[in-house]
């Protein structure tokens, strides 16, 4: 998946795989010590942790094999949420302990059919 906005149907639960590669080369990164979370708000620029929706931990693969992928994997119960445009963010520490925000971009939340 590119990163950019998300929709997403109420409720569903499946993995979100993302290939991180280096701005300047594009080559994909070891992500060896490296530590992802996905959060999705209900406000756009919210001033503290308060009207978080969910954090999901990113898993990192098998690095003999999946350098740069990192993939987020949302519950049911975490997206089971009144249907509304949310917003999320990607936020990427290296193992140096240097935190930088990687996406920031729309989680539209779809009503769904079956319940």
């Amino acid at each position: 998946m590119q990163l950019g906005d998300i929709e997403w149907f109420r409720g569903d639960a499946y993995p979100i795989n993302l290939l991180i590669k280096d701005k300047n080369s594009g080559q994909e990164i070891d992500l060896t010590g490296y530590f992802f979370v996905m959060t999705c708000d209900s406000r756009k620029d919210p001033p503290d942790s308060s009207t978080t929706m969910f954090s999901v931990l990113g898993t990192i693969p098998d690095q003999t094999t999946d350098t740069g992928r990192v993939i987020f994997t949302p519950t049911s119960l975490d997206t089971d949420i009144e249907p509304a445009t949310y917003y999320y963010d990607i936020q990427m520490t290296d193992p140096d302990g240097n935190v930088r925000t990687i996406a920031k971009y729309k989680f539209k939340i779809l009503q769904d059919i079956t319940k």
